[in-house]
């Protein structure tokens, strides 16, 4: 199976969860997020403003925020380039491609500045890391400008696969911590 196919496999999979079991795997994919060391040490963390068949990333931000934890979120720009901006009670946002929200506005946070980030995705493997995005690159190149960021994943266990079924390019940039409701999936040497 090509990555386009397993991609909207992987997305009508995400739409076929209830939105009680949904909100259910949240809250305890959100648990173990917040247990992570790299989660209490960070200041600066990077995380997208999910889509409705994503897991809802809204309680984690505010629940960073009242941490005192800055939280950026992603714009896009021209040439496929995506920069994090500091999202804040005062922060406008609309809608851009694909219908994902981003901010109006706002001066990006340099890629060095940011201590974590929570890297959207499809489908994740156990034994390396590996994520399957959306096709669009923007992670993956950002990524390569922050080396010094922990890469976390947030998945429901149902995107996690012990080994790739898509095909891994060399540019895929792989993740340091891939979190499900089960607990820790997978876990880096640089994660403590």
């Amino acid at each position: 199976m090509d990555k386009k196919q397993f991609r909207q496999r992987q997305i009508e999979r995400l739409r076929q969860l209830s939105p009680d079991v949904k909100a259910k795997l949240e809250e305890q994919i959100m648990e173990r997020f917040f247990e992570q060391t790299a989660v209490s040490t960070a200041k600066n963390v990077a995380i997208t403003l999910s889509q409705k068949f994503e897991l809802n990333t809204a309680p984690i931000i505010r629940s960073l925020q009242e941490r005192k934890i800055s939280v950026l979120v992603p714009k896009t720009f021209e040439n496929r380039r995506m920069e994090f901006v500091p999202l804040t009670s005062e922060t406008q946002l609309a809608p851009q491609a694909f219908g994902i929200l981003e901010p109006v506005g706002g001066v990006p946070v340099a890629p060095t500045a940011l201590d974590l980030i929570v890297v959207p995705g499809l489908a994740y493997e156990q034994t390396g890391g590996n994520r399957l995005g959306f096709g669009g690159g923007y992670y993956d190149r950002y990524l390569k400008r922050a080396p010094q960021a922990h890469k976390i994943v947030l998945a429901f266990n149902q995107q996690v696969y012990p080994a790739a079924h898509w095909p891994v390019d060399q540019f895929d940039v792989t993740m340091d911590l891939i979190i499900t409701e089960q607990g820790v999936q997978f876990k880096n040497e640089r994660i403590r």
